[in-house]
């Protein structure tokens, strides 16, 4: 007798929110009870092991949310998408993993103190907790534009307050670089009707992708000016450029550019691609210019 198994794309889901929840409370509950055991009288770090708690929940939450949508995802995935998705969330688990259990050892190494033992490794955590973030912020940005009830949420907002506020954003990872970033704002009609957040992402991608792909300390110039139709914002960095039979498609969904090193540069090919189908839903486009070696200049046209 042949027994059936069922398998289908419904119960797939619900399985992998099943298993990934399992695992991240695991994880949660793990590196909670090692800052309890090791930190017991120390309520700063009891803090930091409650909010890395609250973080990890959260990221199951959404994390959740997503998987349930897994048949949609993986049927717009191309080049391994969803793989290596999956495994790069492996990837931060492990190193958080690996930081608590040093943590925990009892045997401080020679010559070194449980304070110079937590300064090591506390900043690791951190930072594969905001890299867990932002993976969650690809599956989001990837999923949220293609759901058949997304909708712009218009309002009159300033546009030049807005391009400061990503700009002194950028600016922090900007200087760890050793780079700089400007901003000349010389438009008249910087008040526009459009999707405060959406724009703020949409100018944060491209920003992002200057300072990725430079391999030399990055310098953005951003700079506006005004359009008989509307407003216009270019975007210059001193990135390593792109050659010009792949500048037609960089648009492209999952589509990256491939030069020399910078394969190894992390991302999915959905930055570029979202942004120009953001600002083309707010009747704009966004036109490219670049030299491999001299880096690219990107033209936003928003109506305002």
């Amino acid at each position: 007798m042949r027994l059936f198994v069922d398998f289908s794309p419904k119960r797939r889901r619900n399985i992998l929110w099943i298993v990934f929840t399992v695992i991240i409370i695991l994880l949660a509950l793990t590196i909670t009870f090692m800052f309890n055991s090791i930190f017991k009288s120390n309520s700063i770090l009891l803090t930091i092991s409650g909010l890395i708690l609250i973080a990890l929940i959260v990221f199951t939450y959404i994390l959740g949310i997503i998987i349930s949508n897994w048949q949609y995802i993986a049927e717009m995935s191309k080049n391994n998408f969803t793989n290596n998705i999956v495994h790069e969330i492996k990837t931060p688990i492990t190193v958080i993993s690996l930081a608590c259990e040093m943590l925990q050892e009892k045997n401080i190494p020679e010559g070194k103190s449980r304070e110079e033992q937590m300064n090591e490794y506390l900043p690791i955590i951190e930072t594969e907790t905001e890299q867990l973030k932002k993976l969650v912020d690809v599956f989001l940005q990837h999923s949220r534009i293609d759901s058949s009830n997304f909708a712009l949420n218009i309002e009159k907002f300033d546009l030049h307050e807005l391009i400061n506020n990503v700009t002194e954003r950028a600016d922090i990872i900007v200087k760890n670089k050793n780079g700089a970033i400007t901003a000349d704002l010389k438009a008249t009609k910087h008040l526009i009707d459009g999707d405060r957040l959406q724009i703020s992402n949409v100018l944060t991608n491209i920003i992002d992708n200057g300072i990725k792909y430079s391999e030399k300390p990055p310098q953005i110039a951003i700079s506006t000016h005004d359009d008989p139709h509307g407003i216009v914002i270019r975007i210059a960095d001193n990135g390593i450029g792109i050659p010009s039979n792949e500048i037609d498609h960089i648009f492209e969904k999952f589509y990256r550019v491939q030069i020399g090193d910078r394969h190894n540069v992390k991302g999915y090919g959905i930055g570029l691609n979202y942004a120009l189908r953001i600002v083309q839903m707010h009747g704009g486009n966004i036109s490219v210019s670049s030299k491999p070696g001299k880096g690219s200049v990107f033209m936003v046209f928003l109506p305002a």
